[in-house]
């Protein structure tokens, strides 16, 4: 991993690109995150709901075309991945302290 190259990548890449894909990956890993404390807690209602939401998102998860460079291995895909399933695992606990 060169960081030279990671900063042309960055460089090459546009900005509504780079987002979209922080986003994307983000929200897969806090689904992946909350659904692992609706199993813990057996909150049955959150857990199918927190499947067919997960399920719906993978399928535009595994759709898209395969990250290739530096950049989307080491920093788009697990940096705001691991973000999210930290921030979903906090959550997660809010959210059945509610119901």
């Amino acid at each position: 991993m060169s960081l030279k190259k990671i900063q042309k990548e960055l460089q090459a890449t546009s900005g509504k690109e780079l987002t979209m894909a922080a986003i994307d990956n983000f929200i897969f890993g806090l689904l992946g995150a909350v659904l692992v404390v609706f199993i813990a807690e057996r909150v049955d209602i959150l857990v199918l709901s927190g499947y067919m939401i997960y399920y719906f998102f993978l399928g535009r998860v595994v759709n898209r075309p395969k990250y290739v460079t530096s950049l989307g291995k080491f920093i788009l895909f697990p940096v705001p991945t691991a973000v999210g399933a930290f921030i979903g695992y906090k959550l997660a606990y809010y959210l059945t302290l509610m119901i």
